[in-house]
């Protein structure tokens, strides 16, 4: 109806919406150029830390409560990243650098759809995600325009459809749970890049970033552990109260 459709039009927050929207391209801008330099588990195992930075920018942006365990917990994940970036070694390549900083904006784009959740309907950040998006981009992409061949565009339609499932997902995800408890699942990103880039590009990553990758995920399976001992204790506490 066309009140529904206004009402999903509508936002409470229309800053903070065209904000997280324009993170989300800069952060795929990000990626898309940081695999034109690194193989697909590569990029993946450092961008990967992206959780550890939703854990360790929860308190300061959505007032959620994190412990000195997971507080060394992100500490711990972050010297697996700089296992596999290696800084100050013959193997270092600043393109790695690319997916680091692009896995910190992404961590700011998770921990801003959390908050604007808290006020908006998920299928209006999906919209203001597409239009903000197609403004921001649009310039870009007329500057080095090439005609899509049949290919591409089955391609392109794959992708798009893939990215709003995907995306719509996440924002109904970070709607009905806190941001640190859902972002380890992501950890399943890693194994499946793995995967498809040998699958695919016969790509594997060497021993070094595979510990670091361990490194980076076992911290990460740390943090969701202790969040759901965290909530068990809260849970169990409410109950106690409750029948005295």
């Amino acid at each position: 109806s066309r009140t529904g459709l206004r009402r999903s039009l509508f936002t409470k927050r229309p800053a903070l919406q065209i904000m997280r929207s324009i993170l989300l391209v800069f952060e795929i801008a990000l990626f898309a150029i940081g695999l034109r330099y690194l193989e697909l588990a590569d990029i993946h195992a450092i961008f990967i830390i992206f959780p550890l930075l939703v854990t360790a920018l929860a308190p300061f942006i959505l007032r959620e409560a994190v412990g000195w365990r997971r507080w060394c917990s992100v500490i711990v994940g972050f010297v697996g990243a700089l296992i596999i970036i290696r800084p100050g070694s013959g193997v270092f390549d600043t393109a790695a650098l690319i997916p680091l900083f692009g896995a910190f904006i992404f961590a700011l784009y998770i921990v801003l759809t959390r908050l604007i959740s808290r006020t908006d309907q998920p299928v209006t950040s999906l919209i203001y995600l597409g239009w903000v998006g197609a403004i921001a981009v649009t310039p870009f992409g007329l500057a080095v325009w090439l005609s899509p061949t049949i290919e591409d565009w089955y391609l392109l339609a794959g992708l798009s459809t893939l990215g709003v499932i995907g995306h719509m997902l996440l924002i109904l995800a970070l709607q009905n749970a806190p941001a640190s408890t859902l972002q380890p699942l992501n950890y399943l990103m890693v194994v499946l890049a793995v995967l498809i880039g040998f699958a695919v590009f016969n790509d594997l990553p060497d021993l070094l970033t595979i510990v670091g990758a361990f490194i980076v995920v076992a911290s990460g399976l740390y943090t969701m552990f202790r969040e759901r001992k965290r909530a068990a204790q809260t849970k169990e506490t409410l109950v106690s109260s409750h029948e005295l």
